[in-house]
């Protein structure tokens, strides 16, 4: 089975193809599918491209002055004798997705992109970006970690690693940038309505069996902290929970902070509930794109993930690459519950996953929020 499945959906990958769909083109375009290959020189030579990614807001200001220009690109495609292909997207994470699933070969992103264990600069030392400015961000070439080769050919690379017991070698990124001071600033940059609620957080989600910092990531995404912040199809408070919610979790007059938090921390523990299996981090991705999409669409996307050949367990080459299809009608048709706004997910879970790693790294270093934390804990005991 899982051999027609790959040829049925190769087919669907290369129909488009055929029919002269061009890349990053308002309108018709190709499905994001999820299948990909190692980039080598070679096999830019044999498909006669080579495509990369960028967002619209870098493109603006992609010239010499980012210190990477797509003069520099052209020059490496007509040395390669290949056509040189631009897919331009709304944001850089979008650019970086692009690359992770194999819809490009190379991303141009800020020089303070966080690189992934499957992503990685060719600049082994990135200049940070600017915090003030979208266009004057210094940009840098991203290449996926099997694509060795087209890194040295880019003028890359740094350093060699060998890969578990895999004995398979990757890039490694060896220098760390400036980036942690800006990351503590922009941990704490809420400080004051962190504490504000910080024990009722603690509260609750201690009694879930969750993080609170988890918690408040998800409130920052959500409602940066605003108590009566209402969304355009009903949306409401810090959680942004519909009111059907409160129902389903037993809590009542949501519209209260406190009550709030509780039925947002009681959804979340059951959604947590749905998704038993395969690691902790992946989990807690298929439990953020739930809270978004909920979680049918969630095992959606995983049921496309088993036809494509792919784990629909884990979310880096997983979830993170069917959620995308969900957009498209050759691949929504056949689930479910039918399309869903896959990309949204994928930036969503992203920034809160992100968000989440500064405020473990960050927010328990200040005394006020210790001291809110301490509080909090005392009060579920």
């Amino acid at each position: 089975m899982k051999l027609f499945s790959r040829i049925a959906a190769l087919m669907v990958l290369v129909s488009p193809a055929l029919l002269g769909y061009p890349v990053g083109r308002a309108g018709v375009s190709p499905p994001e599918f999820p299948f990909r290959q190692p980039i080598t020189p070679q096999a830019l030579l044999a498909k006669g491209s080579f495509r990369f990614a960028i967002s619209r807001p870098s493109l603006q200001g992609f010239g010499e002055a980012s210190g990477f220009d797509r003069d520099l690109l052209r020059r490496f495609a007509a040395e390669l004798g290949v056509a040189l292909e631009l897919r331009s997207l709304d944001t850089d994470e979008q650019a970086a997705q692009a690359l992770r699933a194999g819809m490009v070969d190379m991303a141009v992103l800020p020089g303070a992109f966080l690189a992934s264990a499957d992503m990685v600069s060719i600049d082994s030392c990135p200049d940070p970006a600017p915090a003030d400015s979208t266009t004057s961000k210094r940009l840098t070439a991203f290449l996926r970690t099997d694509s060795i080769e087209l890194a040295y050919q880019l003028g890359g690379a740094t350093s060699f690693v060998r890969d578990g017991g895999l004995a398979e070698q990757v890039l490694q990124l060896y220098c760390r940038s400036d980036a942690d001071s800006a990351s503590t600033e922009s941990a704490i940059a809420h400080t004051e309505r962190i504490i504000r609620y910080a024990p009722v957080i603690a509260k609750y989600s201690a009694a879930a069996g969750l993080d609170w910092r988890l918690v408040a990531a998800v409130i920052f995404e959500e409602s940066t902290f605003h108590e009566k912040a209402v969304s355009p199809s009903g949306a409401q408070g810090l959680m942004q929970l519909m009111p059907g919610i409160s129902a389903e979790v037993g809590v009542a007059n949501i519209s209260r902070p406190e009550a709030n938090i509780q039925a947002g921390v009681l959804y979340l523990r059951r959604l947590a509930d749905q998704f038993p299996e395969g690691r902790q981090s992946d989990r807690l991705a298929m439990v953020l794109a739930s809270y978004l999409l909920g979680p049918g669409h969630v095992i959606d996307a995983q049921g496309l993930a088993r036809g494509l050949g792919l784990d629909p367990r884990i979310w880096r080459r997983g979830l993170e690459e069917t959620l995308p299809l969900l957009e498209d009608a050759r691949f929504h048709t056949g689930t479910r519950l039918g399309y869903a706004h896959g990309r949204l997910a994928v930036d969503y879970v992203n920034r809160i996953l992100e968000r989440y790693q500064l405020y473990k790294q960050h927010l328990e270093r200040q005394p006020e929020i210790r001291a809110a934390i301490v509080a909090g804990s005392t009060a579920t005991s």
